[in-house]
């Protein structure tokens, strides 16, 4: 499930639009891994697949005056959205960087952070030894992906109603390049190390989101993934309307007042040279 450049660069506005959402949902993971990598003031932090800006722009307040921060992402869409984010933020460079060859001299960042990224690449094993390379001998990074798609019924409800009315076709995206790739924590920690870390240290960490409606959480969750927002875009009127009621059924135990506060879970993974 290799998603192209183009197909990213489609949803980059609703990666805009949908900015305070996305980080809503990564709030504690956020804290978790800016806290697990301090301290970060005079550091050079590469950060691969940078998606809205909202994180390198905080991590460039932590690197300070004398560090610099590289927001990155390899599709076109994606690298204007942080070129118009950053615009004036001190200390960022903004980059079109493919995760599995990336265009830096080998040994020259403290940092690499790589949040909901690394499982959606071709070969994160690759991109993983791209990662090492670039790293000074002291250097560390903070990785971040999905957990299992039971764990995330915030994305796998509105996966599952499209495919149960046949907008999509396949099973949960667990393969090579799918959001779920890298859900199993001794797995990612295999890979880092395998990679040449040294010293690896994966957590669970357990959240939720919460959506006004279901409606809300349909039209957030079809907007992010190119894959299901080409699908549930091009769908008639009445097959919008058996997805609905399909995922209010399958969320009903998540019901919060109006609206659903689904649980969410993800991977850290903290590993340094």
């Amino acid at each position: 499930m290799i998603v192209s450049d183009a197909a990213w660069t489609s949803v980059a506005p609703n990666w805009d639009r949908l900015r305070d959402h996305v980080e809503a949902m990564k709030a504690d993971l956020t804290d978790q891994l800016v806290a697990g990598l301090q301290p970060l003031a005079g550091q050079r932090v590469l950060e691969l697949g940078s998606g809205t800006g909202e994180l390198a722009a905080r991590l460039a307040v932590e690197t300070g005056p004398a560090g610099t921060v590289v927001a990155s992402d390899f599709a076109d869409g994606m690298v204007d959205l942080l070129a118009h984010r950053l615009e004036g933020v001190p200390g960022t460079e903004v980059a079109k960087i493919d995760a599995c060859a990336i265009p830096l001299e080998s040994g020259s960042v403290d940092v690499v952070v790589f949040r909901m990224g690394l499982m959606l690449t071709p070969d994160p094993d690759v991109a993983l030894a791209q990662i090492r390379r670039v790293l000074r001998p002291d250097g560390r990074i903070a990785v971040a992906v999905w957990g299992a798609p039971q764990d995330n019924p915030w994305m796998t409800s509105v996966g599952m109603a499209a495919m149960m009315h046949g907008l999509v076709s396949g099973g949960p995206p667990i393969g090579p390049g799918g959001p779920f790739s890298l859900a199993d924590p001794d797995d990612l920690e295999k890979r880092a190390r395998n990679a040449g870390f040294g010293t690896v240290d994966v957590r669970v960490v357990e959240t939720s989101q919460h959506f006004d409606s279901v409606q809300e959480h349909i039209q957030v969750v079809s907007a992010l993934g190119p894959h299901i927002a080409a699908a549930l875009g091009a769908a008639a009127p009445e097959s919008l309307d058996a997805v609905r009621r399909t995922v209010t059924e399958l969320t009903s135990q998540y019901r919060d007042g109006d609206g659903v506060r689904i649980p969410v879970r993800a991977l850290l993974c903290f590993a340094g040279t």
